[in-house]
C-alpha cells in the first residue's frame, strides 16, 4: 500500500504546487491594490507602451479633425511620447489601475482609462514644438482608451478567476505541504527518496509552469505579422504583469532540483549526476522500438523549445547546469565526509565500529561527459542566438485567381478600359516611421489591403546614416540650389529646420536606391525591400495586376539590376506600342502582373517602358480646387492611357484640402476628364487616399465598362 500511496501523494503534491504557485501570485501581486498599481504605471511607462499609446492620440486627434497632424505626425509622436514617461503619466495610470482593481473586487463602477490632466500635459508638449501643431488639436480633445462597465460580461469571467486564484491562494499550498508531510511520514523507511521524489515533482511543476507562461505569452503577444510597436507593447505589459511569476518558477526550479539531487548524492555511491548520466547512457543504447520513439520524441520537444522559445531553454540550461554544479559539489562533500569517517574508523578499532564505504565523487566524473555536455549548451545558446528577436514572416499560401483585380468580369476589360486606383508618392506615409512631409496617411501595405493598385513611386540615390538617409545630390546632377527651385526656397528652409543643411558635408557610406521625394532627409525607404514586398504580394494573389509610374533619378541599368535584385523579374510585362493592349485576363494567366514605366529615359530592357509613349497626362501644380484642368500635358496625343493627377499642391501637403477634392468632386472631375479628352482614365492618382474616395471611384467606373463589355459582347 505505502508503495503506491507515497508517489502518488509526491505526484499530487508536485501537481498542487503547479497550481498554487500562480494562485500566490494573483493574490499578493495582482490583487494588492498597491501591487497592481505599480506594476501598471510602470508597463505604461515603459517605452514600448509609450511608443504605442503617442501613436494612438496622435491618430485619435487626427480623426477628430486635425488632420493637420499627419504632416507633422512624427514631431507629434516624438512629442507626446516624452511626456508619457513623466511621473505624472505614471501616476494617472496608477489611479486607472486602482479603479481596476476596484471592478476585480466586485465594487460597483465603471473603469475609463483616458488621458485626462494628461491631455493638457500633451497639449502643452506640442506648444513648445509647435504652436500650430497644437493648434490643430480639436478643443476638448480627451480620448477615451478604455471604457469597462462593471456589468461587462467579460470583466464577470475575470472576476470568477480572480476569485478562483485568491481562494486557491490558501487551500492549494496548504494541501501540497499536508501531501508532502504525509509522503515523508509514510516514506519514513527511506526518507531521502521521498525527498528526492518531492524536489523533482516540485521542480517539474515549475518547469511545466514556465512552459505555460511561454506559451501564454506567445498568444498575448502579436506574432511576426503583426506591427511590431504594438508587439513590444504587449510584451511589455505581459512582462510588467506575469514576469516575476517566471521568476518564482525559476526559484521554485532551482530549489526543487537541488533539494533532489542532493538528497539523492547523499543516498547512493557514484552521485546523483553519475548515476543520472548512467541511465541516460542506458537510453541512449537502448535498440528497441519503444526506447528509439521515446529517444526521437524528445529530440523533437527539445528542438521545438530551442526553435520556438530560446530564451526558455537558455534559462533551463541555466539552472539545469547550476543543479550540476551543486549536485558535484554535493558529492566532493560527500566523499570527504566519508574519508573522514574512514580515517575516523580506522582509529576507532579498538570500540568495533565499521569502516564506510567511501564514495567516488567529482572527480570520478570524465571529461568525455563535460565535453559533449558543452557542446548541447553551446548549441542551445547558439540556437537562441540566432533566433532571438527575429521572427520569420508567416507563410501565406497563394490564393488562387478567381478574378482580375477583383471580380471575374474585370479579367475582359483592356488596360485602356481599366481604371487603376492610384496614389502619389505612395512610399511616403504618416504612419511609416520616419516620414516627415507625408502625402499618404497609410503605407503601402495598408494601400494594397484597400485595393490601390497603381504606384507613383520617386527613386533616389542615399546613403543612410547613423539618424536619416542623406540624398546624393551630386549622383543625381542635382545641388540644394536646384533643389530649392523645384519646392521654392521657403519650403527649402522648412525641410532644412526638420531634417539640417542639404547638401552639407562629404557623404561617406554606401550608396543605395531609396524611394523618397525630393530629399530622402525628409524619409525614406529602401527601394529594394519595398519592391520585394510587392513581389510578395504577388506571389500571394495570383489575381492582381500592379501599375507602377517611376520618376527615377538612377540609369536604366541601375533600375533594370534593382528590379531583378528585388525578385522581379519573372512579374514585369512588356507591352507593344503597335500591338492592341491586352486584357487583365491576358496578363493574369500569362503570370505577367507588373506593369513598369518610367517618366525618364525608358526602352532598355524593354519591361521597362516610356511613360509618354503610353501614357498622356493631366496638369500638375493645381494648388486649390479651381486650378484643376483637364487638358493633356505630356504623353503624346494618341498614346492610349490616360493619367488624372489629382491632388491639390502644397508643402507640406495638407489632408483637409485633399479631403475636399475626394468623392462627388473626384467623381465629377474623371467625368470631365474623360468627356473632354474622349479616353476613359486609367490611372487616377491622389494624396491621402483614404479620404479621397479614390478606390470607390475606379471601382464603379470599372463595374460600368465591365457591364459595357458584357453587352457589346451580348449583341457580337
Amino acid at each position: 500500500m505505502r508503495r503506491i500511496a507515497v508517489p502518488a501523494l509526491v505526484c499530487l503534491a508536485g501537481l498542487l504546487v503547479f497550481v498554487a504557485l500562480p494562485a500566490i501570485y494573483v493574490r499578493t501581486q495582482l490583487l494588492d491594490r498597491n501591487q497592481l498599481s505599480e506594476r501598471v504605471g510602470t508597463a505604461v511607462t515603459s517605452e514600448a507602451v509609450r511608443t504605442v499609446a503617442a501613436q494612438r492620440i496622435v491618430d485619435a486627434a487626427v480623426d477628430a479633425g486635425a488632420e493637420e497632424l499627419l504632416v507633422t505626425r512624427p514631431i507629434a509622436i516624438a512629442g507626446i511620447e516624452a511626456l508619457l514617461g513623466t511621473p505624472v503619466v505614471r501616476q494617472l495610470a496608477r489611479g486607472a489601475a486602482s479603479d481596476a482593481h476596484s471592478l476585480l473586487t466586485g465594487q460597483e463602477g465603471t473603469f475609463v482609462l483616458d488621458l485626462g490632466r494628461g491631455t493638457s500635459l500633451v497639449l502643452e508638449g506640442l506648444r513648445s514644438v509647435s504652436p500650430r501643431v497644437a493648434r490643430a488639436v480639436p478643443e476638448g480633445f480627451d480620448p477615451e482608451v478604455l471604457r469597462i462597465p462593471a456589468d461587462d460580461p467579460a470583466l464577470a469571467s475575470v472576476r470568477r478567476f480572480a476569485d478562483l486564484g485568491g481562494a486557491l491562494a490558501w487551500i492549494a499550498p496548504l494541501l501540497a505541504l499536508a501531501c508532502a508531510a504525509g509522503a515523508l511520514v509514510l516514506g519514513a523507511a527511506d526518507r531521502r527518496r521521498v525527498l528526492v521524489g518531492l524536489g523533482a515533482a516540485a521542480a517539474v511543476a515549475s518547469a511545466l509552469l514556465m512552459v505555460a507562461l511561454a506559451i501564454g505569452r506567445g498568444a498575448a503577444v502579436p506574432g511576426a505579422e503583426a506591427d511590431p510597436d504594438v508587439a513590444a507593447a504587449a510584451g511589455a505589459l505581459w512582462d510588467a504583469l506575469f514576469g516575476d511569476l517566471g521568476v518564482w518558477a525559476q526559484t521554485l526550479l532551482l530549489a526543487g532540483a537541488v533539494l533532489a539531487v542532493v538528497a539523492a548524492a547523499r543516498r547512493e555511491e557514484g552521485g546523483a549526476v553519475s548515476r543520472l548520466l548512467g541511465t541516460v547512457s542506458r537510453v541512449r543504447t537502448a535498440g528497441t522500438p519503444r526506447w528509439r520513439a521515446a529517444r526521437a520524441g524528445a529530440l523533437l520537444a527539445a528542438a521545438a523549445l530551442i526553435a520556438w522559445e530560446p530564451a526558455l531553454a537558455l534559462r533551463l540550461t541555466a539552472i539545469g547546469l547550476a543543479v550540476y554544479a551543486i549536485s558535484e559539489l554535493a558529492a566532493v562533500l560527500d566523499a570527504t565526509s566519508r574519508r573522514r569517517q574512514a580515517r575516523r574508523a580506522k582509529t576507532a578499532k579498538a570500540a568495533g565500529a565499521a569502516p564506510a564505504r567511501a564514495r567516488r565523487g567529482a572527480a570520478a566524473f570524465a571529461p568525455r561527459i563535460a565535453i559533449p555536455l558543452a557542446a548541447v549548451v553551446a548549441a542551445i545558446a547558439i540556437a537562441a542566438l540566432l533566433t532571438h528577436d527575429a521572427p520569420q514572416p508567416p507563410t501565406v499560401a497563394a490564393a488562387p485567381a478567381t478574378g482580375c483585380n477583383g471580380p471575374r468580369a474585370y479579367c475582359d476589360l483592356r488596360l485602356d478600359e481599366y481604371t487603376f486606383p492610384g496614389t502619389h508618392n505612395s512610399f511616403s506615409a504618416a504612419h511609416e516611421p520616419g516620414w516627415l512631409i507625408p502625402n499618404q496617411r497609410f503605407g503601402i501595405a495598408r494601400q494594397l489591403d484597400a485595393g490601390i493598385r497603381a504606384f507613383l513611386l520617386d527613386v533616389h540615390v542615399g546613403v543612410k546614416t547613423d539618424q536619416l538617409v542623406r540624398t546624393d545630390l551630386q549622383a543625381e546632377g542635382s545641388d540644394r540650389n536646384k533643389v530649392g527651385k523645384v519646392i521654392g526656397p521657403a519650403n527649402l528652409a522648412t525641410a532644412e529646420r526638420l531634417a539640417g543643411r542639404v547638401g552639407a558635408g562629404d557623404l561617406r557610406g554606401r550608396r543605395e536606391p531609396f524611394l523618397c521625394h525630393t530629399l530622402c532627409e525628409l524619409g525614406a525607404v529602401p527601394a529594394k525591400e519595398q519592391l520585394r514586398a510587392f513581389g510578395r504580394f504577388l506571389d500571394r494573389n495570383r489575381g492582381e495586376v500592379l501599375l507602377f509610374m517611376m520618376e527615377p533619378y538612377l540609369p536604366p541599368a541601375q533600375m533594370a539590376r534593382l528590379f531583378r535584385e528585388a525578385g522581379l523579374g519573372d512579374d514585369v510585362v512588356t507591352l507593344d506600342r503597335a500591338a492592341p493592349l491586352p486584357t487583365l485576363g491576358d496578363l493574369v494567366r500569362a503570370d505577367r502582373r507588373l506593369l513598369v514605366f518610367t517618366e525618364g529615359e525608358g526602352g532598355v530592357p524593354p519591361w521597362y517602358m516610356p511613360a509618354w509613349s503610353f501614357f498622356q497626362d493631366t496638369p500638375l501644380g493645381a494648388t486649390k480646387p479651381s486650378e484643376f484642368s483637364c487638358r493633356r500635358t505630356r504623353g503624346d496625343a494618341d498614346s492610349p492611357l490616360l493619367l488624372i493627377n489629382h491632388w491639390i499642391d502644397a508643402f507640406p501637403p495638407n489632408p483637409r484640402r485633399n479631403r475636399e477634392i475626394g468623392d462627388g468632386f473626384l467623381t465629377r472631375r474623371i467625368a470631365r476628364c474623360e468627356r473632354e479628352r474622349g479616353m476613359r482614365a486609367n490611372v487616377v492618382a491622389v494624396d491621402f487616399y483614404d479620404r479621397s474616395d479614390v478606390v470607390e471611384a475606379s471601382r464603379g467606373l470599372n463595374d460600368r465598362a465591365a457591364q459595357q463589355a458584357q453587352r457589346e459582347a451580348a449583341v457580337e
